[in-house]
């Protein structure tokens, strides 16, 4: 079994809302958990989370470890139809700067 296909057998349900570029590193901001969950984790393209955080359980928790780990300056683009979490990111974002 490769560290990908553990990845994906995994019990937990890993959806990206949002994706940052900064030069060449990227960043996910993804929903982590059941469906009814929202609870938030930062991932590496790996799938790998990008700092030691717990999930997080709010979109401004991810602006703050953005925030921390000086992310707060790339503006988050929505992964897949649903914007919404990227805008509120991205708001959330500005708020704090």
């Amino acid at each position: 079994m490769t560290n990908g296909d553990a990845f994906f057998q995994g019990s937990q349900i890993y959806e990206p809302v949002a994706l940052l570029r900064r030069s060449a590193e990227i960043l996910y901001v993804a929903r982590v958990g059941m469906k009814a969950s929202r609870q938030f984790m930062i991932l590496m393209p790996t799938g790998e989370p990008a700092w030691p955080h717990e999930p997080l359980g709010s979109l401004s928790d991810i602006a703050w470890a953005l925030r921390a780990h000086e992310w707060h300056d790339v503006a988050p683009e929505p992964v897949g139809q649903n914007e919404r979490f990227a805008k509120t990111l991205a708001r959330l974002l500005i708020e704090r700067a």
